[in-house]
């Protein structure tokens, strides 16, 4: 397809009418993307609102049946010698079915239960069982199949005990997931028009509670940040095509479940969409009025460039154009006539010898697969190999004069700039560019100053970049197997030395509080030498992973060496922090350890050293954690000691 080309006046009137609409759309699309900023916002807090309330309602609901539950089983306990059936008729008298559960469940301590049918079922493998037995503490069950009758549902828990508070067995409340209840009606609200909620349970492996699809209901969720299975991602133009849902999250005290409610975009900013097809429509017509007015003044301006346009025009096929020009007089149209003429053959000529150069240099370059370059003192390329082309997709004819900002991009440029300007200074520069997205990738890059013939000013840069990530990974996994204990895959002491001093080192910068617990596990080597090296590697294995449960997931777990673990607690808000980790350290190790059939007992004794950024050194730290652990053991193992006096009480 052939286009007219465009006059001049056109060109200029175009011009004009672009920047103005490029000032104008620009102010326009600003104020539509903090209008959509601030709707998004509005909407975000209206919606946490709502999530909100609706999770207190749910938690009013849960601790209501808790309530109850606690009721009956206060009353269970003085008829526990009344046999199974006597306790099941009691509980079932006592909880309203089905105004408060769908089914009544009642347990003795051994986790039978018995049917309508007579028959026991057992449930004492259930992980809601084993708590509740453990903890003597209300436990409301991740979403399960029930043994009875296969049917989905959520078990609500209450222990009964005896005078003496021994655990005699539990009385549970069935919400069936298939039937009408609190939980199920949840399922079939609606948030506006089209949105919906949500209900993900806590845990390692969180499920559905409830879904709008039922089909997902039961089914596995995520832990953090879970969407409902809605898309969660922006679009390009995010603020003119929203796509992003407006999506409020909620933990239910009762239970650590999450509420989550999702408001499709397409509802949320309809009426800002009316909006911006508003402001669309009337910057097209402001746009196309703008353009023929200024075309008009810019016709009427430029007439006595018309006759000189047509003359230069026509000398591009007939060189005898030029003595159509006036020939007398020195003015400024006709130097640059004459200047123009001349100027041409001298770049015919210039352009010819660069371009047998180059084509020379080329037939060498293309082949290799490294990117090389040439970029001026404005850091520009005037030249480029193939290989760039195929790592930017950029023909080399628009690649030569386009800047180095403009064609590796903002990130990159930030990183490479330092190094250009010190190689513009007369300084060579090599040095390493590494990227994560959309896979890691390390490029090695060599900057040579090129400099003029009196060897005393620099006139451009010369580029080499290699690819070297796969001898980057290997140096990375070399350090990083270095740095990790065979046997529990936690840091050696290696790793936990350089991880302590950038811990120190963070918490005298901030003056925020740390701690460093230095583990020692008790009765460890009578086990180890009774039942042999093997058992005893399964052991240190379940005890440090049994550590790493009890901090957070940035806190440094390492093993020094035999049954000696460090832990490195950073940015804590108070001392009590440490000494609730190191009390859950205590407690979980003191359960027993199953390993192959072995029942291990082993207790852990833990010296807390807490630090805020007092000159001392890694070593004094983890010497004043070693006293403070020996002196957990004087006063009889299996708990901790945290110090000093002045930081223990903060």
């Amino acid at each position: 397809m052939t286009f007219l080309p465009l006059s001049l006046k056109t060109r200029i009137a175009l011009s004009t009418v672009a920047i103005a609409t490029v000032f104008s759309a620009g102010i326009a699309l600003a104020s539509l993307y903090f209008a959509q900023r601030d709707v998004r916002q509005a909407l975000q807090d209206q919606q946490d609102s709502i999530v909100e309330l609706a999770v207190k309602q749910l938690d009013t609901s849960m601790n209501d049946r808790i309530t109850l539950l606690e009721h009956v089983a206060a009353q269970l306990s003085g008829h526990l010698d009344e046999g199974p059936a006597r306790l099941r008729e009691l509980a079932q008298r006592s909880v309203p079915v089905p105004a408060s559960f769908d089914g009544v469940v009642v347990a003795d301590a051994q986790g039978r239960v018995l049917t309508r049918s007579g028959e026991l079922v057992g449930i004492g493998d259930r992980d809601y069982f084993l708590e509740l037995a453990r903890t003597l503490q209300p436990v409301v069950s991740a979403p399960l199949r029930a043994r009875v009758n296969g049917s989905s549902g959520v078990l609500v828990s209450v222990p009964i005990l005896s005078r003496d508070g021994a655990f005699r067995g539990l009385v549970g409340g069935w919400l069936d997931l298939s039937r009408s209840n609190f939980l199920v009606e949840l399922g079939h609200s609606r948030l506006g028009t089209s949105g919906y909620y949500c209900l993900v349970s806590a845990g390692r492996h969180p499920v559905y509670v409830q879904h709008p699809d039922s089909a997902l209901t039961l089914r596995p969720a995520h832990a953090i940040g879970d969407t409902c299975g809605s898309p969660n991602r922006a679009g390009a133009l995010e603020f003119l095509l929203p796509r992003r849902p407006v999506i409020a999250r909620y933990l239910m005290a009762s239970t650590g479940w999450e509420l989550v409610a999702v408001l499709p975009a397409q509802e949320a900013f309809a009426p800002l969409h009316q909006l911006e097809l508003l402001v669309l429509y009337l910057l097209l017509a402001a746009v196309g009025c703008g353009a023929v007015l200024m075309w008009l003044v810019v016709r009427h301006m430029l007439a006595p460039l018309t006759r000189l346009h047509q003359v230069v025009r026509d000398s591009a096929h007939d060189p005898a154009a030029y003595a159509r020009l006036p020939q007398q007089g020195g003015d400024e149209i006709h130097d640059l006539g004459r200047a123009f003429g001349l100027l041409m053959r001298e770049l015919e000529r210039r352009r010819e010898l660069l371009d047998a150069n180059e084509r020379r240099l080329r037939a060498v370059t293309d082949t290799l697969p490294s990117l090389l370059a040439f970029v001026d003192t404005d850091q520009r390329y005037l030249f480029n190999n193939l290989a760039y082309e195929h790592a930017y997709g950029i023909p080399l004819d628009r690649l030569r004069g386009m800047t180095v900002r403009e064609v590796i991009g903002e990130s990159r440029y930030r990183v490479v700039e330092p190094h250009m300007r010190q190689a513009l200074a007369g300084t060579a520069a090599t040095f390493e560019l590494e990227e994560n997205e959309p896979s890691y990738r390390c490029l090695e890059v060599q900057l040579r100053p090129e400099w003029n013939a009196g060897n005393d000013q620099v006139v451009g840069v010369h580029v080499h970049v290699m690819d070297v990530t796969q001898r980057k990974l290997e140096t990375l996994r070399l350090s990083r197997i270095s740095r990790l204990d065979h046997l529990t895959q936690l840091l050696n002491r290696s790793g936990f030395e350089k991880r302590l001093q950038e811990a120190m080192a963070r918490s005298r910068g901030q003056q925020r509080l740390m701690a460093l617990c230095y583990l020692d596990m008790d009765r460890f080597k009578a086990v180890n030498d009774f039942h042999g090296h093997g058992i005893g590697d399964l052991l240190l294995q379940a005890f440090a992973r049994r550590v790493q449960r009890c901090v957070r997931q940035g806190d440094a777990v390492a093993r020094l060496g035999g049954d000696e673990f460090a832990v490195i607690l950073e940015d804590l808000g108070s001392a009590a922090a440490a000494r609730r980790v190191a009390q859950a350290i205590v407690e979980s190790v003191g359960r027993h350890f199953h390993i192959n059939g072995i029942v291990a007992d082993v207790d852990v004794s833990i010296g807390v050293a807490l630090y805020r950024g007092a000159p001392m050194a890694d070593h004094e730290l983890l010497r004043a954690a070693d006293v403070l652990l020996y002196r957990a053991k004087a006063a009889g193992r299996g708990r901790y000691e945290i110090g000093p006096d002045e930081l223990a009480g903060a």
